[in-house]
């Protein structure tokens, strides 16, 4: 049996046929557990919403699934997610035009911002939203629903994360006034036991060090330093590898920082006093939390048993204080603002460089960056590198003055680019290709639709409708990257040689600029690398589409030479 006999056969009756397939939507699935759910223990775990959710996918022939986004341990009442954002960004891609969810609260319970994805960005971007427990389809949803009953339930979500955060904290409050802990893990030199803490033998004797240290007047930085050089696992490491936290983001932590040392050598735990409510939470807030003054702090004496004695700890306690006056008085009183401040990494180990001050003889002040790891850290963990202020303020001026005369001259090639005729007929042809690929893919439709049903008939047998059917299938794929492709060189075309180009217009505002300036570097810079011999990498913001558009110039000066030559 010939294949094309076939198409020829079911052309024409496919135009009235109710056979014609529907539109498939890419779909995505999203996921999310909050801390709350998993404190709770509730059933609706992250594996049973999958379930769930693919069971559902699978009844829907109009829903393929595209990937499955997940969140664990965030909260709903913001949208500072890593799953949720990367599902945006893909939606935003046209990678995806539908999103199903187990209900609303799992999508957000922040009733502003949940209105705001799904009463404007999903239906600007003709994005449909399934929520198989609230029974709401916005491709079928009546106005009542879209415009009432949705937004009732976000509503009521907020009030519900409201009333459980309240409820959280007053549970915690009165746990606390018990003298119960309530923290996830006990400090470093303890083991949680129950409510209280037992002593850990084996890093007590770490901590006893650290507080000898600090009364032998060794800074912060210098214990962290002989720490690391004893090869002495870090706390979270430590937790890690015994198994009190799972977080797998512990797993790679293979350093002592100075903020260790601050946390262990300022907490009263290590008297034997059980010290809470230092910081005010709130769930509905994420994890923000504001610390609290000392005198509202829930204290129980004697709670278990101290590692270090209390006259120790005092002394402790007026180092650090004498410290903190001593820099307190040493600040210069210029204000000297740090207009690179996150964005300077060491080339080799990719961590952020600190900002260092030193006093010349003559009073004036020099600031430099140099590699955290290798001073503060472990000198054996990476290389010194240090590289003035001043220095990178001048060869950092001079890259982006650079990169500021070439976007100009791409703009005025982009103007003359527009005003060709070739221009109107490469979006011409971007048209007449997206339209002739979605007329294959409709007929593709039709071909995959009709098959079944000649199977049944009779009128092919199994061997060939498992053929046929595989063919279709390979040819539905091909062609779907096909469009997805040219659909996104389309937009990044346009994009990329509209006057309202982001990237060009954000490096012509500093077209006058003589001087670097905070604004520049925030708007231009994505991240600085310093290497060894002060040498240093830039990483601009819009490289990718300034990299488009040079192409694009270029192959257009390639098209005019080679038809000169002709």
């Amino acid at each position: 049996m010939a294949r094309k006999t076939r198409k020829e056969l079911t052309v024409d009756n496919a135009v009235n046929s109710s056979l014609i397939s529907e539109k498939v939507y890419k779909t995505a699935v999203y996921v999310r557990l909050s801390v709350e759910d998993i404190r709770k223990k509730i059933s609706d775990s992250i594996g049973t919403q999958k379930a769930m959710l693919l069971q559902y996918i699978q009844t829907q022939s109009d829903l393929q699934l595209y990937k499955i986004y997940e969140d664990i341990n965030y909260t709903g009442t913001n949208f500072n997610r890593p799953g949720f954002t990367k599902m945006i960004e893909d939606v935003q891609s046209g990678a995806i035009d539908c999103v199903v969810i187990k209900d609303l609260s799992r999508f957000g319970r922040n009733f502003e911002e949940t209105g705001h994805y799904l009463e404007q960005v999903f239906p600007f971007l003709q994005i449909r939203l399934v929520s198989v427990n609230d029974n709401y389809d916005s491709l079928t949803a009546t106005l009542d629903e879209t415009t009432l009953i949705v937004p009732l339930k976000n509503l009521i979500n907020e009030v519900y994360a409201r009333d459980i955060s309240k409820k959280v904290q007053s549970g915690f409050k009165q746990k606390q006034n018990r003298g119960e802990f309530c923290g996830s893990f006990a400090p470093y030199g303890y083991i949680k036991n129950g409510d209280s803490f037992i002593v850990d033998e084996e890093t007590a004797p770490v901590v006893k060090q650290i507080f000898t240290w600090v009364t032998e007047k060794y800074s912060d930085i210098a214990i962290a330093q002989k720490l690391n050089g004893l090869k002495i696992t870090p706390p979270s490491r430590y937790r890690f590898e015994k198994g009190i936290t799972k977080a797998k983001k512990h797993e790679d932590t293979k350093f002592w920082y100075k903020s260790a040392i601050k946390r262990i050598t300022e907490n009263p735990a290590y008297t034997g006093i059980l010290a809470q409510g230092k910081y005010q939470s709130n769930f509905l807030n994420g994890n923000g939390r504001i610390e609290k003054n000392r005198d509202e702090w829930i204290i129980r004496e004697n709670a278990h048993t101290a590692i270090i004695e209390k006259e120790i700890f005092d002394t402790v306690q007026k180092i650090r204080l004498q410290r903190k006056e001593s820099v307190k008085n040493n600040k210069s009183n210029s204000n000297n603002e740090n207009i690179f401040k996150g964005l300077i990494f060491c080339a080799d180990c990719k961590k952020n460089m600190y900002r260092h001050k030193s006093r010349r003889a003559d009073g004036s002040i020099d600031y430099s960056f140099l590699c955290n790891v290798y001073e503060q850290v472990d000198k054996n963990a990476c290389t010194k590198k240090q590289i003035k202020e001043t220095d990178l303020r001048e060869a950092l001026y001079y890259y982006i003055d650079r990169q500021i005369k070439l976007v100009v001259d791409i703009s005025h090639i982009i103007q003359n680019i527009k005003k060709e005729h070739t221009y109107k007929e490469q979006n011409d042809t971007f048209d007449k290709q997206i339209n002739e690929l979605k007329q294959e893919l409709q007929q593709n439709q039709r071909y995959r639709g009709s098959l079944r049903e000649d199977y049944v008939d009779g009128v092919i047998n199994e061997q060939d409708y498992i053929n046929m059917k595989s063919e279709y299938e390979e040819e539905k794929n091909t062609l779907q990257n096909e469009l997805d492709l040219l659909v996104s060189n389309k937009f990044q075309h346009d994009a990329m040689l509209s006057g309202e180009n982001k990237c060009i217009n954000e490096f012509r505002k500093f077209e006058n600029e003589r001087n670097l300036s905070a604004q520049m570097v925030s708007a231009l810079i994505e991240r600085i690398e310093v290497m060894d011999y002060n040498r240093v990498k830039v990483y601009f913001k819009y490289r990718d589409e300034l990299n488009y558009i040079l192409s694009y110039i270029g192959n257009k000066e390639q098209e005019a030479a080679n038809a000169t030559h002709e």
